[in-house]
């Protein structure tokens, strides 16, 4: 299981720095706003999205056929982009979320990461950059795989149910 853990860690600080590193420095973002949004779901998804009024919807088009990770839902990666941009989306380290550059972090007083900062660490040593994102993003992120994009943060379960067939009767068995 630690194993399995580990490689869900490094898995997520890969995807993670694949999806920040969308934002090249010709466009860093300097707000979490649509076009941030869209940017950041584009490559966690590995699907364009149509931005049409502000207001964001999945393509059959992908970005690329050749991923390097597996991707994750659409609502998985909504969550994920929840946790840096704060329950309110201000994005300015004092709703929740990650402010989104070193200006906003100077002003709000914030000692950790900015998002932008993060994804320039994240391009030169990922594993670094994930050591050093606090906790409350890595837990957020890690919920946000494990809940499959739930925004609640809290611990579920679930019982999954698989029915096979066999010659004389039906057995069902609950994971």
């Amino acid at each position: 299981m630690r194993g399995r853990v580990g490689a869900g860690v490094i898995g997520g600080a890969l995807v993670l720095g694949l999806t920040l590193g969308a934002c090249s420095q010709s466009n860093t973002p300097d707000a979490y706003d649509t076009l941030t949004e869209q940017n950041f779901l584009e490559t966690c998804t590995n699907f364009y999205f149509d931005n049409t009024d502000d207001s964001l919807s999945i393509t059959d088009n992908t970005v690329t056929d050749d991923t390097v990770v597996e991707p994750w839902s659409q609502e998985s990666c909504e969550c994920q982009y929840r946790v840096f941009a704060g329950p309110t989306g201000k994005g300015d380290g004092t709703d929740g979320g990650m402010p989104i550059n070193a200006s906003v972090a100077k002003s709000a007083g914030w000692n950790g990461p900015n998002f932008t900062d993060l994804n320039a660490d994240l391009k030169n040593d990922p594993q670094k950059a994930w050591d050093e994102l606090p906790q409350e993003f890595k837990d957020g992120i890690a919920a946000c795989q494990r809940d499959g994009g739930s925004s609640s943060g809290s611990t579920s379960s679930s019982t999954t149910s698989t029915t096979v067939a066999t010659d004389e009767s039906t057995t069902t068995s609950g994971a």
